[in-house]
């Protein structure tokens, strides 16, 4: 009985505290700002055993498509606001066009590398801002 008395305020407390995840763990695009070339993106997953929610404010520096000279600049990037990128650094056998990886060095570079071989897209960026957002906060 004492088991059970400890036990039930225990996994409420549990569920409680978990939060509602109902997207899955990766970059979301939020925002573009053509005037400054300035692309928002929310950071969604597990760091250090805590959910939390990331903003980068990023510009772009490089693009490169398949084995294309790579294109320099703040307006080389192409990411579609609303999209999310999640990681797929290992795709099944005989499906490397999904591959998708991220890269990402706070305060310096966010790389994403998207598909394969002469199909691969390498968007990086430079970040301008990284932080960590309050519980609840979306934007």
């Amino acid at each position: 009985m004492l088991a059970r008395l400890v036990f039930v305020p225990l996994l409420v407390s549990i569920v409680a505290c978990t939060p509602n995840r109902t997207e899955p763990e990766g970059y979301r695009v939020v925002g573009y700002d053509a005037a400054t070339h300035q692309w928002t993106i929310l950071r969604t997953g597990v760091f250090d055993g805590k959910y939390l929610t990331k903003r980068l404010v990023v510009v772009c520096s490089l693009y490169r498509s398949g084995d294309r000279e790579a294109v320099t600049g703040p307006d080389a990037c192409h990411l579609q606001v609303g999209n999310i990128i999640v990681p797929n650094p290992m795709p099944p056998e005989g499906k490397r066009e999904q591959f998708v990886d991220v890269y990402e060095m706070p305060g310096e570079t966010l790389s994403i590398t998207q598909g394969d071989r002469a199909n691969r897209v390498v968007q990086q960026f430079d970040i301008l801002k990284y932080e960590v957002l309050p519980d609840g906060a979306s934007h």
